[in-house]
């Protein structure tokens, strides 16, 4: 047991969450930094010293608990994916509300932000040439993918349809990574670029789903 300032005892458990904490704190704070400075720099730009700059650290703080600028990128990638896997988890068990959750969710401010969309640009475009990042990135589409046509599968049997469930989902995709892009690219990533791109999947969606979009 050990003695805190006011001479309470803590047990080991305690102690060890707290550092555990604290640890997995500095962790995501040094990821922020590597996806503020990737959306900045590149991934060629980014460096350690960078993002050691950009957090207010040392090289060293870094290095501890990544080992290499490979390794804070390639954790910085595994950051991005796990906090978009999120806007997959949704509550509702209605199709239709479903992909107009994930519609809502991916021209949010918070998953098509300006940074977010640059962080993802400048993955695509090296994962031409690093077998690791474009091996990751096709692991996210097609679990999107999948999610959307099961959604897709769900509401044209409920509708009596026959569909390419697949066709649909990929086509869905491709327009947000293209809205996303031309947001990007236009200077658009604001409210209103995210609006029209929402609305003009929907209206895609719309064609295929009248009653529902």
């Amino acid at each position: 047991m050990a003695r805190n300032a006011l001479g309470k005892t803590k047990s080991r458990s305690t102690q060890s969450s707290t550092r555990e904490d604290q640890v997995a704190e500095r962790r995501r704070s040094l990821l922020d930094a590597a996806v503020a400075v990737i959306a900045q720099k590149g991934l060629i730009g980014t460096t350690i010293n960078s993002i050691a700059t950009e957090v207010e650290c040392s090289y060293g703080v870094v290095s501890f608990h990544f080992n290499s600028k490979e390794g804070i990128i390639l954790a910085a990638l595994d950051y991005l994916v796990d906090d978009y896997d999120h806007t997959l988890m949704r509550e509702t068990d209605k199709p239709a509300d479903r992909l107009k959750n994930m519609m809502e969710s991916d021209f949010s401010g918070k998953v098509a932000s300006a940074r977010r969309i640059a962080v993802w640009a400048a993955f695509w475009a090296e994962s031409v040439r690093v077998p690791t990042y474009r091996e990751r990135c096709a692991e996210v589409k097609a679990r999107y993918v999948a999610v959307v046509k099961s959604d897709i599968e769900t509401l044209a049997e409920a509708r009596g349809l026959t569909v390419d469930a697949l066709q649909i989902s990929q086509s869905l995709n491709a327009m947000i990574d293209g809205f996303w892009i031309a947001n990007l690219v236009n200077g658009t990533t604001g409210v209103a670029g995210q609006t029209v791109a929402k609305q003009a999947c929907l209206a895609y969606l719309r064609g295929i789903f009248p009653d529902d979009f």
